[in-house]
């Protein structure tokens, strides 16, 4: 190709380039800094629209970044909404918009600022609300405070609350006010009413648009009002009566019963002493037992004795610890009876004595008898005058023994009982009346045992009894019947016959005399019997109680005069008579009914009688005997069931009587005489809600004066006859035409029943009417309504006229008292603003002054009582705001002042004559001060190759004294030199860094320094940077400051491989650094992490690095610590070696050539230019190698003449290309007429190494080339081959090379692949 058009063509190429550098970059409009959205805006819906143009009218792609570019995605240029957005979460969001136009990027930084919403309801601050408050606190009281906010603004933030719920219901009793303040309206009682009160509490907004709707929000929060006792009750004893049984044998301190009391105050729970009394008749029971005063505890003090006491009744106390209201301590009283339980601990005993006159002592015990007993003694007669009583103290089935006889006379006679509960006369019968004969025997021997089954240990008694015969008559006296049956009433008098019972005795004389006794002698304390008539009678008339005993046996006895019995069983039945009345088995009844319900009540009276049943004295009859409105009511006689005849009107009864019917009713029986009962029944005639109010008036006319707060404006009143309070009381409501002004208060007047109940109507005391502003005229609804369940109720009319009064004040004009701003340095003088007031009375007569001036800088009040700003401005009394010409306005002193101004009315007759606002005059500040640097780091280090476009690399800070534009810093990089570390001159680099858009964050407007270029990575020295603050005044001020950036270029990279991929590089990265941190004592900055994947590297066993991590070593003052000195640095510490080799680290090398990376368009066009010459070369280079064809194929031929100088054996296997220093370089080309050394050659390298040189004779091309014969190589052909061809040594080794090469393929064995390149018998030029 001729040389002026490949100049043409890159020329072309080079126009091309310069004219895509000179496209325009995109604009933002100036507008996008700051948006604004509502923060209700709906997810997917568009926010706003990005506005920017591009001169070039190239197309635009957009994209959003920062911290808060979540909340949004776009849609070209449209922002929609992604996520919900709060402007109570965050009220601004930054962004970062970008937009390019395929080779420009700009960026801004835009503030999107949220718009309110109704979308919060009120928060109550806390989730609830609990308060105790005592029973007896005032009314009126304020409990306790609520408060909710709201994070929403105007309206739809002003939080108002009202009352929803009250648990129990008790409506009237709490009241909330506007402030949140919870108020006790009535009275409380812990006893009697509710101890615990849930309100729900409902707080809502004043309302705001939501989504383009009106909406209110409310929120719901409960109080817990908990009730809390006082103490003004006596303790109380539960679980009364107190009964409790002990053991006889209990040891000392055991625990026998336990009462409890609690304090009456069930809210208070005092702790309650326990005491037992100790009265003088009880002092010894009070001493077997203690009482634990804090647990109530009973316990036995001392050893008891069941024999000797068995029932205690003991006194206990309980007090309270603390006093009463009344300051005394509260205390109460009650019994516990103990009973004294027996244990079988005493066996039985034998005494001589009378069962009613025993001595039953331990010396009084005996163990044998003597008696004597005529002969021929009657069979089953109890021996006389033997007076053997047995006993065993012992109680109930402890007590019971079995008596038996025993001896060699034992079966002569009989013992009884067989068994005796307790204590008991033993009697001796004769069982062989044959068997007792004076002539056979005069002596008997029997023994008597008690044996106690139950008492293993202490079982039995003995009593040896000795029985003297005595002669005697042959005859006893008889009675004709064996048994008697005798009847006589129970309670008799004493001497009352029962009957008479003879007996007959054939003896004569002395013998023949008979005398009548009972048997056996307990009987006689109820019956006597006349000795000589045998007449029986009424001993005791107490003690004939047929209730308790109905039938009495005994032995009727006759004894002759030789003490001859004969006997005869007696049956004494008791006859009842009417001594018992009936007895009601309730002390009271009480029963409840609904007024005007007719039939309604039904209950049974029920009684006992203990009289014998089936007879007149047992039979209970019923009667009403007494009791207001008894003609109302009937009883059933026979079953005593008491009911209602017809309806009873509630408010027809007494009002003395509170609702409440006593009856008197009797329970008679039918004994003569009768006896009987009576009880009270209390029926509750439960008041109906069925009478109405009714008002006095059904109209009411007032008057009230205008600006009165809480003014009275009259009373009404209205009446309910119905009996009780919850349905007679009345409560007032304004219904209609108050709207808020007028309040109505329920008030009692009359405490005494009837009640009676006035609506006291009022002014709301925080609203004041107002004759001039109207309306002068107020109509009122009223109602009155009971409590009742149906509510009744009645409706009355209240006309309220408005008086006037002169009682308005002047207001300033609010367009008056705006913002006033002035200019500085007394650049405007004179008059600055009219201040102008209205009153809406018509003679009125206004004056302005000036009474306070506030200095303030940067919202700070300077509070000296001489500030200068105090001079600055004057008022005349006409309202003529003027500057002071004797002072000068400075805004750097002050930038506000603040005065506050008063117009007076002179004429006005009521509340304030005058009212004040406050003006702000903002002083408009003068550009007159420059901006000025703060402090920065003025030196830092940079790393081109970590340092990529838009990097930050400093950050610079100023601050302007000025406000508003003038005080706007905008910083821009005016120069940036490059002064070299190797003394070459200073260079000036364009457009290398540039500064962002300046923040104003605290004051201070601060701007990130950046890379707007790739820097040349090549470059050793330092940057200097010139930077310049300006303002935004007119005319524009500015300051001027320097930053240095000390390169670390790319020579300080060092290489550390690595027998771990890159990904175990990656994983021990932390610890890797953390070693060659505090091994260096700098900073390890990795450059990178990659593979080794280059085919070039060798892969013998020895070689196993698999990745490289490039690491630059910087301290901070800018220098690096260069690759070459890394080894000698990690040597000195070997423990850091080895903790880097466990981390897989093999060597440590020099870096490789860097890599340039060029900008992509250069890089783009970089490729074009260099395709365009390698194509033009490989053009130029066919023709000429097409010339040099056969001149190639000669000196390839004569190669062999060098070969010779090379033996095959001194050589590796594999193809050789003698007379180069083959691969002293991993990768590299062999290098021309070098000289090789065989011996130098460590055997290394395999047969199937790549260790073909390409282009080592580029000069020459070879078309074709004579087939080699198969054959080996040898010295002969060698020397013709160089003979033959006389040519330049220069050209011998590439002969060599292919000769070798056939004569290698000659030496392989079949099969064998081939290694290393493979050579074709014809070459030509496309091979080559």
């Amino acid at each position: 190709m001729p040389a002026h058009k490949i100049f043409c063509s890159l020329l072309l190429v080079f126009s091309l380039f310069l004219e895509a550098s000179a496209q325009n970059a995109p604009q933002f409009a100036r507008n996008m800094t700051v948006v604004y959205v509502a923060e209700d805006t709906m997810i997917g819906t568009e926010a706003y629209k990005i506005i920017a143009w591009d001169e070039d009218n190239d197309e635009l792609t957009y994209s959003m970044t920062g911290p808060n570019s979540n909340f949004f995605k776009l849609k070209k240029n449209i922002v929609i909404v992604a996520r919900a957005l709060d402007r109570e979460a965050e009220s601004t969001l930054q962004v970062t918009l970008h937009v390019s136009d395929g080779l420009n990027n700009i960026s801004l930084q835009q503030t999107i600022v949220l718009e309110d919403a109704n979308d919060n309801a009120p928060v109550f601050l806390n989730t609830s609300y609990t308060v105790s408050v005592y029973e007896n606190e005032t009314k009126g009281t304020t409990l306790f405070t609520v408060k909710a906010v709201d994070r929403d603004q105007g309206p739809a933030g002003a939080v108002q609350y009202k009352i929803v719920e009250i648990l129990p219901d008790a409506p009237y009793l709490f009241g909330i006010q506007m402030d949140g303040n919870v108020i006790l309206n009535g009275t409380l009682n812990y006893t009697e009413k509710s101890t615990f009160y849930q309100l729900q509490i409902e707080a809502s907004d004043h309302g705001g648009s939501y989504q383009g709707n009106f909406i209110i929000k409310t929120t719901s929060v409960f109080a817990f009002i908990n009730v809390k006792d006082v103490p003004d009750m006596n303790p109380i004893f539960l679980n009364i009566p107190y009964q409790a049984t002990v053991p006889e044998n209990a040891s000392v301190g055991t625990s026998v019963f336990k009462v409890l009391a609690i304090d009456g105050d069930r809210g208070i729970k005092d702790e309650i002493a326990y005491a037992i009394q100790s009265k003088a008749n009880k002092l010894f029971c009070s001493k077997l037992f203690q009482i634990d005063a804090p647990s109530g505890i009973i316990s036995v003090s001392s050893s008891l004795d069941r024999e000797e006491l068995d029932f205690v009744e003991l006194q206990v106390t309980a007090t309270e610890k603390h006093h009463d209201i009344n300051g005394a301590f509260a205390f109460s009283t009650t019994s516990v009876s103990i009973t004294v339980t027996d244990s079988n601990d005493n066996s039985p005993a034998f005494y001589n004595c009378n069962l009613d006159f025993c001595n039953f002592t331990e010396s009084a015990k005996v163990n044998s008898f003597n008696t004597s007993i005529p002969e021929h003694f009657s069979t089953g007669v109890p021996i006389e005058h033997l007076t053997i009583v047995a006993r065993d103290p012992d109680q109930g089935m402890n007590g019971n023994f079995d008596l038996s006889l025993r001896g060699k006379d034992a079966s002569v006679f009989d013992v009884n009982p067989k068994s005796i509960k307790n204590v008991g006369m033993v009697q001796i019968t004769v069982r062989n009346s044959s068997a007792i004969d004076y002539e056979q025997r005069n002596v008997l021997h029997i023994e008597i045992v008690a044996n106690d089954m139950t008492n293993p240990t202490q079982c039995c008694a003995t009593a040896n009894l000795t029985i003297n015969i005595e002669d005697i008559n042959d005859h006893s006296p008889e009675f004709p019947q064996q048994t008697y049956i005798l009847s006589v009433k129970e309670h008799a008098p004493i001497g009352t016959e029962v009957g008479i019972v003879k007996a007959t005795d054939l003896d004569s004389g002395i013998f023949g005399q008979i005398t009548y006794s009972l048997l056996p002698i307990s009987i006689r304390n109820e019956f006597n019997v006349n000795s000589t008539t045998g007449e029986i009678t009424v001993h005791n008339r107490t003690t004939l109680d047929r209730e308790k005993r109905p039938v009495y046996y005994a032995t009727l006895q006759a004894t002759d005069g030789g003490n001859r019995i004969g006997t005869t069983a007696l049956e004494i039945v008791l006859k009842d008579i009417n001594d018992f009345p009936p007895e009601i088995t309730r002390d009271s009844y009480t029963a409840f009914i609904m007024e005007n319900n007719g039939n309604e009540l039904n209950i049974r009276i029920e009684a006992i009688d203990n009289d014998q049943e089936g007879t007149n004295n047992s039979e209970i009859c019923y009667r009403i005997v007494a009791g207001d409105y008894q003609h109302n009511f009937t009883i059933d006689p026979n079953n005593g069931v008491l009911r209602s005849v017809g309806p009873i009107d509630r408010e027809e009864m007494k009002p003395s009587l509170d609702g409440k019917i006593i009856l008197i009713v009797e329970a008679y029986d039918l004994g003569v005489p009768s006896f009987s009962s009576t009880v009270n029944v209390t029926i509750n005639v439960e008041d109906e809600n069925d009478n109405s109010p009714i008002f006095t008036e059904p109209v009411y006319n007032a008057t009230v004066m205008e600006d009165t707060l809480g003014a009275f404006v009259t009373l009404v009143q209205a009446t309910d006859n119905d009996a009780t309070e919850v349905n007679n009381r009345v409560t007032y409501r304004i219904e209609t035409g108050s709207t808020g002004i007028f309040l109505i208060r329920t008030m009692l007047i009359n405490k005494t029943d009837p009640k009676q109940y006035q609506g006291n109507i009022t002014v709301d005391p925080t609203i004041a009417l107002d004759y001039d502003r109207g309306p002068k005229f107020y109509t009122l609804g009223v109602s009155a309504s009971d409590s009742g369940f149906p509510s009744k109720s009645a409706s009355a009319t209240v006309y309220v006229t408005v008086l006037d009064m002169n009682d308005e004040t002047p207001v300033l004009d609010p367009d008056s008292m705006k913002d006033l701003n002035v200019m500085e340095n007394n650049t405007q003088l004179g008059i600055v603003r009219n201040i102008t007031a209205s009153d809406i009375d018509t003679n009125h007569s206004l004056i302005y002054e000036l009474i306070s001036v506030v200095c303030l800088k940067s919202e700070i009040i300077d509070d000296q009582p001489d500030a200068p700003c105090r001079y600055w401005f004057g008022l005349y009394d006409n309202g003529s705001l003027y500057v002071n010409e004797s002072s000068v306005i400075d805004y750097e002193e002050y930038n506000q002042v603040v005065i506050t101004i008063r117009v007076t009315d002179l004429y006005t007759q009521k509340n304030n004559p005058s009212s004040t606002g406050k003006l702000t005059i903002n002083i408009v500040d003068a550009n007159d001060n420059a901006p000025v640097f703060l402090a920065f780091e003025r030196v830092s280090v940079i790393i081109p190759e970590l340092a990529p476009i838009s990097a930050e690399v400093a950050t610079v800070k100023a601050s302007d004294n000025d406000t508003g534009k003038n005080a706007e810093i905008n910083f821009v990089v005016t120069k940036v030199l490059f002064i070299f570390s190797d003394d070459q001159p200073t260079q000036t680099l364009p457009n290398v860094f540039e500064a962002s858009r300046a923040t104003f964050i605290g004051g201070e407007y601060t701007a990130i320094i950046k890379i707007k270029s790739s820097l040349d990575k090549t470059l050793k020295g330092q940057y200097k940077i010139t930077i310049e603050a300006n303002d935004g005044g007119n005319p524009t001020l500015s300051a001027t400051s320097y930053l240095d950036l000390v390169t670390v270029d790319e020579s300080y990279k060092t290489r550390l491989e690595f027998r771990l991929t890159p990904a175990g590089v990656q994983q021990n990265m932390d610890d890797i650094i953390k070693i060659l941190r505090e091994a260096t004592a700098s900073k390890p900055l990795v450059a990178g992490v990659h593979a080794v994947g280059n085919s070039k590297v060798q892969t013998s066993p020895r070689n196993v690095a698999k990745s490289i991590m490039e690491v630059y070593f910087v301290y901070n003052n800018g220098t690096a610590i260069p690759p070459e000195n890394i080894n000698s640095i990690l040597e000195v510490n070997p423990d850091t070696i080895k903790k880097l080799i466990d981390l897989g680290l093999l060597n440590i090398k020099q870096p490789t050539e860097p890599i340039d990376t060029a900008r992509p368009l250069l890089v783009v066009i970089g490729g074009l230019i260099a395709a365009f010459i390698i194509l033009l070369a490989i053009m130029i280079t066919a023709l000429v190698c097409s010339r040099q064809s056969y001149k190639r194929k000669i000196k390839s031929i004569t190669a062999m003449n060098t070969a010779k100088a090379v033996t095959v054996n001194t050589l590796q296997s594999g193809p050789v290309v003698p007379g180069t220093n083959k691969y002293t370089l991993e990768g590299a080309n062999p290098i021309w007429n070098t000289a090789f050394g065989a011996a130098a050659d460590l055997g290394f390298e395999e047969p199937n190494t790549d260790s073909t040189s390409i282009n080592s004779l580029d000069e020459n091309v070879i078309d074709t080339v004579p087939e080699t014969p198969t054959k080996k190589f040898n010295t002969e052909m060698t020397e013709k081959t160089i003979n033959s061809h006389p040519i330049d040594e220069k050209t011998k080794p590439l002969s060599v090379a292919l000769d070798d090469h056939d004569n290698n393929k000659e030496k392989k064995t079949p099969g064998e692949p081939q290694r290393g390149i493979s050579i074709k018998s014809t070459l030509n030029s496309i091979d080559v």
